[in-house]
């Protein structure tokens, strides 16, 4: 005879049998290893470390530019390790070192992680969010050893080819030559793009550095001041989106995508890159043309303090990067007029 379901439990009745007073009760599964129901999850709440990160940036106030690679090298680390920044030992900062050379990265991005790490404690600790009396865990770790850096001036006789390409019929050369002129002035390719028509007055250029809250006065030279006025003409020309407003961008795009909005950072090395291609130049970079322009003010004996203003350096030590060269010949010149050399040389 088949057992009825209410005589195994007395809790369970088949539905025929059931009635209002005699309910059918739920059916409670609990899972067979005795484990407690898993708690529905809670969110997780945000990442102090990620917040630090963003207040580091904001309250040291970067260009865009370097704000992405700081967050970058910062934003990897933490994903790296693990721990609170208030955690992270020299040891970790030494692991963290040398994974990276396992990845195959050069000396120089090895220290530009470490260096951005420095900057970040550096700042920690001066915002009251590391303890005075402990030493920063980056305090202990050295740099890589680099290879000096090397003179990356243009030669005169690549300038001379790049100017002769700028003849050239294309319909942005009078927009390139006025680029060209000002970048031949020291200015970074960031402050190029970031300037506009008001920040021209016919003789100065105020130029909002990029790196750090200073604006410098950069006169330009009587021939580049022509390649600048040339182009603002040509823009009161085409009239519409090319007029230069005071408070319009000073260089436009002109390519179908993007005609008449500011030419930027990644546009205008697009175009120096294949000037040079154009000229025959191999190497050629925006930022060559600052360092040529620090070299060429040394050159012409222009105190070094007032080539750091023109060019938006506070450091002794960076400025030297640009003059390299300068120093380099003059050494090799004094040595050969030492030695009675010089005019054979010459001849």
């Amino acid at each position: 005879m088949p057992l009825s379901l209410s005589k195994i439990h007395p809790t369970f009745s088949s539905p025929m049998n059931s009635s209002p007073s005699d309910p059918v009760l739920p059916i409670v599964i609990v899972p067979i290893e005795g484990s407690k129901q898993e708690e529905p999850r809670q969110p997780e709440p945000p990442d102090l470390r990620h917040w630090q990160i963003e207040e580091f940036l904001r309250q040291t106030g970067k260009s865009d530019n370097t704000q992405r690679v700081y967050r970058g090298q910062l934003v990897r680390f933490a994903a790296w390790c693990d721990k609170s920044w208030l955690d992270v030992t020299p040891s970790d900062i030494g692991k963290y070192r040398r994974e990276l050379k396992l990845k195959g990265l050069k000396a120089t991005s090895v220290n530009h992680a470490l260096n951005t790490l420095k900057a970040f404690y550096g700042w920690l600790r001066r915002s009251n969010g590391y303890p005075v009396n402990k030493p920063l865990p980056t305090d202990a770790i050295d740099l890589e050893r680099q290879p000096e850096l090397q003179a990356d001036h243009i030669e005169a006789e690549d300038l001379s080819q790049l100017w002769a390409a700028l003849e050239l019929e294309e319909k942005t050369r009078v927009r390139d030559r006025a680029i060209i002129a000002v970048l031949s002035h020291g200015l970074r390719a960031s402050e190029v793009s970031a300037l506009d028509v008001e920040h021209w007055n016919g003789k100065i250029l105020k130029v909002h550095r990029s790196k750090g809250q200073n604006v410098s006065e950069v006169p330009l030279s009587r021939e580049a001041r022509s390649y600048l006025e040339a182009y603002l003409e040509w823009r009161r020309q085409q009239g519409g989106m090319f007029e230069p407003l005071p408070e319009s961008p000073m260089f436009l795009a002109q390519d179908p995508k993007s005609t008449g909005k500011r030419l930027g950072y990644k546009g205008l090395h697009r175009m120096v890159k294949k000037l040079g291609a154009i000229a025959g130049v191999e190497d050629v970079k925006p930022h060559r043309f600052r360092h040529t322009f620090g070299t060429e003010v040394t050159r012409r004996g222009v105190d070094p303090l007032f080539g750091k203003e023109l060019m938006g350096i506070k450091s002794d030590k960076v400025f030297q990067r640009y003059t390299k060269g300068v120093f380099k010949q003059a050494a090799a010149e004094a040595y050969l007029r030492a030695i009675g050399e010089e005019e054979e040389e010459k001849s």
